[in-house]
């Protein structure tokens, strides 16, 4: 279980098949390590021999003992494991060309240590890998969309539903809100007509990641300086969507939550940013009456909208500070959109936990189509922006 506060949650069962390769990596690198000590072309000094014999019989039984706690779940035996692995392997490897420098050749005895070297950090490398990781750290928690509710929702409506499709699917939609971070997952996306237009609904879990602090700051002399001890993090957060056609295409408008560009930077350096991290360019600011609202899955807050990418008078034509502070009190919680040819997005924080959602956010996206005027649908400016994007009708749902 989690609380508020985003603890991480295990999966009910271990990555057996990945963790079953790990193991038999481990035997082949093992009996090759073995062979490469004692059989046939091993060193003829004693002294090697013997030194060689010593990190195998240690490595091994190390490397067995922090196995099992692997399998056992053990975070701590999985970063253990990794650390041995990556030092037996580049030791073995510097052995095996060290002696091949001697003069030795390329003999039986270096090809066994090259392979062992090589098997060594090919484990190294799938302890590393997600599903061990998750197993052995736990995953953030997302909400989960309620399958059966949203079955009989799109079944009602005719409407194509798929579950867990593969994130692939997103790189026929561009720009926000669909690639905030790279590392992202597709548990539900649905597809069909509304109001006579197609039109589409999804949940997308972002991982991103995050500096949290693990103790209190402290006075560093050596740099004159307070330093505040921190860790990075996996984080998750999701948001539910609902795309419309509109009649026509109108011009580019997005409008969000404000956002610095040392901020944007930051993430693309570090937190799992998207390839297209910046917002866009910054055109005005709406107000909203009464206090911010927080966002507690992104740990920021809206207060005021920012209009980005667009005409200043096109986009204040849209949004007045009315229609902003209706946007921000909306049952979905604070309600953003992204206006871009004939596409109209519209994004809350949080999962399709409830049918209630889908409805709410298409009838937000109804209430926002009201808002275009009518000679946006004239603009050039729509035509040119309508070219970057995949028809709804014509989107490819892969296979999950």
């Amino acid at each position: 279980m989690v609380n508020q506060q985003g603890e991480m949650v295990r999966p009910a069962h271990p990555p057996t098949a990945l963790l079953l390769g790990i193991t038999a990596v481990l035997g082949v690198a093992a009996v090759l390590a073995v062979v490469w000590v004692l059989g046939p072309g091993a060193s003829s000094h004693g002294s090697v021999t013997a030194t060689r014999a010593l990190l195998v019989a240690v490595g091994g039984l190390v490397s067995a003992g922090l196995l099992i706690g692997v399998w056992l779940g053990k975070k701590g035996a999985r970063s253990a494991l990794f650390g041995v692995e990556v030092f037996l392997g580049f030791v073995v490897l510097l052995a095996a060309f060290v002696s091949m420098a001697a003069g030795s050749g390329v003999t039986a005895a270096f090809l066994l240590g090259l392979g062992t070297g090589v098997l060594l950090l090919l484990c190294a490398l799938l302890v590393r890998s997600r599903p061990v990781r998750v197993w052995c750290e736990g995953a953030p928690w997302s909400p989960q969309p309620v399958q059966g509710a949203l079955a009989r929702w799109a079944q009602q409506r005719g409407w194509q539903v798929a579950w867990n499709v593969p994130r692939s699917v997103l790189n026929q939609l561009r720009g926000q809100p669909f690639h905030e971070y790279r590392r992202k997952d597709v548990p539900v996306l649905m597809r069909g007509v509304h109001r006579g237009a197609p039109a589409m609904a999804l949940q997308i879990d972002f991982r991103r990641l995050r500096s949290v602090s693990t103790g209190p700051s402290y006075y560093s002399p050596g740099i004159d300086r307070q330093l505040q001890p921190s860790k990075t993090v996996e984080r998750r957060s999701t948001s539910s969507i609902v795309v419309v056609e509109l009649p026509g295409p109108v011009p580019e408008l997005l409008v969000g939550a404000e956002r610095e560009v040392l901020g944007d930077v930051e993430g693309l350096l570090f937190w799992n940013r998207s390839h297209r991290p910046f917002q866009g360019r910054a055109v005005g600011q709406v107000p909203t009456e009464g206090p911010a609202v927080a966002l507690p899955e992104s740990g920021g807050h809206v207060g005021d909208y920012c209009l980005f990418d667009a005409d200043p008078g096109y986009a204040h034509a849209i949004l007045t500070p009315q229609r902003a502070t209706w946007l921000k009190g909306n049952r979905c919680g604070p309600v953003f959109f992204r206006l871009s040819g004939r596409k109209l997005a519209v994004w809350c924080s949080g999962g399709l936990v409830d049918v209630a959602v889908v409805d709410e956010l298409l009838a937000v996206a109804d209430e926002i189509a009201s808002w275009i005027p009518a000679a946006a649908y004239r603009d050039p400016a729509g035509a040119k922006a309508d070219q970057q994007h995949v028809p709804l009708a014509q989107l490819r749902i892969p296979a999950g």
